[in-house]
């Protein structure tokens, strides 16, 4: 940390920062992310500004922040009109020439998702792992758009080329792999290319606030390929086909441009013209010299943005430090030394370090001055790695330590204008000397810090640059990363390019003495020796980091992501090879280890799958993985879905990445995941993604399969899910997750068919699984009527049958018209069972808690005369007969309400629950789930239309019983006076104007009445339409004959006036 003295605090980084705006961008906010973008555009020139890489991803509809409100999901609460888009058609897996990545079928609909309800996950029992963000950030999310804006801009490129194409049959759809595209969709697909590899590389930069961290190393990855995309995809992909590689070629012949200067020799022969771009081996060299001048733009803006308070090593000296050698000077002054130019004057420094004889006389420098000037001369190194050579010269400048750089001034050809160093190539062999012998004195290990070397070490390092001598680099320690060796190599490729079609340039003008032209100054004698280098040929030019003295550069070979720059960089069989090693290395890795690696694997391979689905194909399956995929992408895809599943945070991005799977896996994953979503919300923002990413109808499948499995699942095994609600009172956890299941088909009307279908589904397991014994309680198949009434939709059944006849045969596994008219049968005939069993219970509910008897109050006064007693006793009987009448009125209600009810079951046209479904049908061809349909409804038959006869027999016969009850506790209590009383009673619940006899067996408050109905059980029983005697066994026949014959007996008994009064 630096001393106070020096003044490293704030005040001083603000100073700085104001001071340097006009070379760097030294503000300390968000983190650089520097793209090919920003770099030079022509190498040939310098001192182009930089710009920050966030300016590409503010271009782009790829990103959006975190300010940018989410557009609303369907299903969520929003009222929200969404358009139907065409069905993209997948190319089959089968295709000649590799699989390319399937584009969703609604990409540029898809939407935000919501976010997660917050649920108290202390209270679940079935516990997930939690994501490991770094400062709350999900790191998942910036991906996931960036991949679907890349999609969606190359659907949208494909739906305009397929309207152009419909009306001019000259042009082909870009996403027919075996035809040829327009120049203008070529254009495009390169700019989204571009735009996605731009996206990636910036939202990795944006997380890394170090420049060692996985997270930069990706990023630079990205750019890399970036870069080399902007030059075409064989340049991306270079010689991965097998194809022969174009060798170095030059536009321009040098020979025969005598009176051009060199700068433009080499822009004509190595530059690109209006006519021909440069070849493909120059265009590389120069895309991947452009890309690692941006990183270490970002390397420098990164040490700019480290503020002087907290920062152990600056980027530069103080303000008030910036003159040369002000430390040293002052101890001179102090100690009077009588200093001159023989012991202390620039090269001084250098010469100490020396062995030379005159080394004792020269004065050394104060280590405060040192420290200073190594951190000058860094800063400087860095930027001329950067492509900033002047930025470099006005730093010095700016230093107070102008003379430094006037060494740095000679590598630029001499122009037409003048400008450049005519004696080129005389100062690169002067500067290789005298770099070699200041190299003498530079060590490893005697840097200023662990960070900071010496200022020779820097020094030797520029010069190592600008003279393209990678023997002096590789030993050099300033050089201390791998970045810092691909640069070294590939400037000093480039360099030695341009010197080679310099000498022929200057070979042609030795020829051509006699017509005025003379070499330039240093080619003299060199020009029959070739200088080396690989033309262009990247692989045998980064070979040269394998013998790196440096071990830092070596050992950094060794990280998969600078592996990955290396094989890019080469191309042919190591991109190859590197692709499916870093695949394998994801899918082998555990869930909780590395998983930015599996993310990049699966975005690089869904990338290369996209742009180039014949090098796709070939890429090899790990061995462990073939059985269960049949492509590398599908390998990925099915692991890193299984990732995002496993956290409740990344949900919302496993539809996205499911869609890119075959057909079966789609099934499989999706179906297997959304039975573990139990939260509303959740589920709608799933099954609304689902529904813009899956093929239209889709989602119908997938739906079909969870909501079955969850239906047919174990209830001994239910555990309690993240985000599901608790059951209601009185219904078991496991039914009430599987009631909530068909909530999966009811958000959306298409559904409802399938909806009705799965609903039956679950109400035929409750009716199976309910123990009759308790029928007679409220418990009694409460799961079933608290699914019916509290979670269906209450217009299932219609619109199940509107959805069927609109969708017709369209639809995969169609319900057709007589199958669907069945199945609603089927509901409702439950549905009336069970409201059938509400009342039944209600009625016993009621004539438990109803007494046919009460004791009459007696109104006769003692005393009274026999007018006021006869008064009175009238009064009583009144008084008694009404709230008889009350009461009747009660149980008849009741009773009335159960026993239609009940009957309402029983008379069900072609019977209760007799399926239809497979009436007049070859058994061959009906799947085993209508089979099994069939089986529980023989089964439940089987037990519920007993049920129900008894059930109704017990109705009638107990109101009956209650009637007779009535009859018999007026009797006891008025004698005489009961048969008009109750005649009047009777009268009162019949609509025959006269009180007569008749109403003992017509009106509802007489036991007959209820007699007759039970006995008249026998003929419903008995009338095939209601094919209910296939249902009832043997002994239930025999009992329920016996109980109508008790009924008959009763029923006649009661008819009889003097029988049924008993006077």
């Amino acid at each position: 940390m630096a001393s106070e003295q020096d003044d490293f605090g704030l005040t001083s980084y603000q100073a700085i920062t104001t001071h340097l705006s006009q070379w760097g961008d030294a503000s300390p906010a968000p983190p650089p992310s520097t793209s090919r973008k920003s770099a030079r555009s022509s190498l040939s020139s310098s001192g182009t500004p930089f710009h920050d890489a966030y300016e590409t991803a503010v271009d782009m509809d790829m990103m959006q922040s975190p300010e940018t409100p989410a557009r609303p999901v369907r299903g969520l609460g929003y009222d929200v009109d969404m358009e139907e888009d065409e069905e993209t058609d997948r190319v089959s897996d089968k295709n000649k020439g590799g699989v390319e990545t399937p584009m969703p079928v609604r990409y540029e609909r898809a939407l935000e998702e919501s976010a997660h309800n917050d649920d108290d996950v202390q209270q679940q029992q079935q516990q997930q792992r939690e994501p490991v963000f770094v400062d709350g950030v999900d790191p998942y999310q910036p991906y996931r758009d960036a991949f679907l804006s890349y999609l969606q801009n190359r659907q949208r490129i494909s739906n305009l080329s397929s309207a152009e194409e419909e009306s001019s049959s000259g042009l082909m759809r870009i996403d027919d792999g075996n035809q040829p595209i327009t120049t203008e969709d070529s254009a495009a697909l390169e700019d989204a290319d571009m735009k996605f590899l731009d996206a990636l590389s910036s939202i990795c930069f944006s997380r890394s606030a170090e420049l060692s961290t996985a997270d930069c190393r990706e990023g630079n990855l990205w750019d890399l390929m970036s870069s080399l995309r902007s030059r075409g995809l064989s340049s991306l992909f270079y010689g991965v086909n097998d194809e022969s590689l174009p060798e170095l070629t030059l536009n321009a012949d040098p020979k025969e441009m005598l009176d051009a200067s060199p700068a433009q020799v080499v822009n004509a022969c190595l530059g690109n013209t209006q006519d021909k771009p440069a070849s493909l081996p120059i265009e590389r060299l120069n895309a991947a010299l452009e890309w690692i001048q941006s990183c270490h733009h970002r390397k420098w803006q990164t040490m700019m943005s480290r503020d002087y308070v907290t920062s152990n090593d600056p980027l530069l000296p103080p303000p008030r430090r910036r003159t040369m050698w002000p430390s040293t000077l002052e101890a001179m002054k102090k100690n009077g030394s009588n200093t001159t130019t023989q012991n202390f004057y620039p090269d001084a420094p250098l010469l100490a370090r020396s062995n030379s004889p005159t080394s004792s006389a020269v004065l050394p420098l104060d280590p405060s001055d040192e420290s200073d000037d190594a951190r000058l001369l860094r800063a400087c190194f860095i930027l001329i790695q950067a492509g900033r050579h002047e930025q470099a010269i006005q730093l010095t400048k700016d230093c107070g330590q102008p003379w430094r750089s006037i060494a740095w001034l000679g590598c630029e050809p001499l122009d037409e204008y003048g400008n450049g160093n005519p004696t080129r190539r005389l100062w690169k062999r002067t500067a290789r000397k005298v770099l070699r012998q200041m190299m003498q004195t530079v060590h490893c290990g005697e840097g200023v810090s662990s960070r900071l070397q010496s200022a020779q070490a820097y020094e030797c390092a520029i010069l190592a640059i600008l003279s393209e001598d990678v023997e002096s680099a590789s030993r050099n320690p300033a050089f201390c990363s791998w970045e810092d060796g691909v640069h070294a190599i590939l400037s000093a490729e480039r360099g030695l390019v341009e010197e080679n079609v310099l000498l022929a340039h200057d070979d042609a003008r030795a020829d051509a003495v006699g017509e005025g032209c003379f070499p330039y100054a240093g080619m003299e004698g060199g020009n029959d020796v070739s200088l080396g280098g690989y033309d262009g040929d990247l692989g045998a030019a980064l070979q040269k980091l394998n013998v790196w003295s440096v071990d830092k550069v070596r050992e950094g070979s060794g990280d998969a992501f600078r592996n990955g720059m290396q094989a890019f960089l080469i191309g042919r069989e190591a991109l190859k090879e590197y692709i499916e090693e870093i695949a394998s290395m994801a899918l082998d890795l555990n869930e909780d280890d590395h998983p930015e690696i599996l993310r990049f694997a699966v975005h690089l391979v869904l990338y290369v799958d996209t742009v180039l689905p014949e090098f796709a194909f070939q890429l090899r399956i790990p061995e462990n993985r073939a059985n269960v995929a049949d492509s590398l992408r599908e390998a990925l895809l099915l692991k890193y879905a299984n990732y995002l599943s496993s956290m409740r945070e990344l949900w919302s991005y496993v539809p996205l990445y499911t869609s890119l799977m075959s057909d079966e896996h789609i099934l499989a994953t999706f179906s297997d995941f959304l039975l573990h979503v139990h939260n509303d919300q959740e589920r709608q923002m799933l099954l609304g993604q689902a529904r813009d990413f899956f093929h239209s109808g889709f989602d119908r499948c997938v739906l079909r399969i969870v909501v079955r499995e969850m239906i047919q699942s174990d209830k001994e095994t239910w555990l309690r899910g993240i985000g599901e609600d608790a059951s209601p009172p009185g219904i078991a956890p496991a039914d009430a997750r599987m009631m909530r299941s068909v909530l999966w088909l009811c958000y959306y009307e298409e559904h409802h068919p399938d909806a009705l279908v799965c609903a039956n589904m679950l109400l035929r397991r409750f009716m199976i699984e309910a123990e009759s014994d308790n029928y007679h309680t409220k418990k009694y198949l409460r799961a079933s009527k608290y699914f019916v009434s509290q979670i269906l939709p209450r217009d299932l059944v219609q619109s199940a049958g509107v959805q069927s006849e609109q969708m017709g045969e369209t639809i995969a596994g169609y319900l057709s018209l007589q199958t669907m008219q069945n199945l609603q049968a089927e509901f409702l005939s439950i549905k009336h069972f069970l409201q059938a069993h509400t009342h039944y219970v209600n009625f016993l509910d009621v004539i438990s808690k109803t007494s046919p008897c009460h004791q009459t109050e007696s109104k006769t006064v003692k005393g009274a005369s026999s007018y006021e007693t006869e008064i009175a006793q009238k009064m009583e009987r009144n008084a008694f007969r009404q709230k008889k009448t009350g009461l009747c009125k009660i149980v008849i209600e009741y009773a009335t309400k159960a026993s239609d009810a009940l009957v309402t079951v029983l008379t069900v046209g072609g019977g209760w629950l007799v399926d239809q479904t497979l009436n007049g049908e070859d058994e061959t061809d009906v799947s085993e789930e209508a089979r099994s349909r069939a089986d529980d409804l023989d089964q439940i038959r089987s037990v519920f239309v007993p049920m129900a006869i008894f059930m109704l027999h017990e109705v009638l016969n107990k109101t009956a019983m209650w009637m007779e009850q009535v009859v018999h506790d007026t009797v006891d209590q008025f004698g005489d006076a009961s048969p008009d009383m109750l005649f009047t009673l009777f009268s009162t619940f019949d609509d025959s104007e006269e009180v007569t006899a008749r109403m003992l067996k017509t009106s509802p408050a007489a036991p007959a009445y209820w007699h007759k109905k039970a006995v008249s059980m026998a003929s419903i029983v008995a009338n095939d339409d209601h094919e209910l005697h296939e249902a009832v066994g043997d002994k239930d026949i025999q009992k329920l004959l016996g109980l109508v014959a008790d009924s008959q007996v009763k029923y006649i008994e009661c008819s009889d006036a003097d029988a049924l009064f008993d006077l």
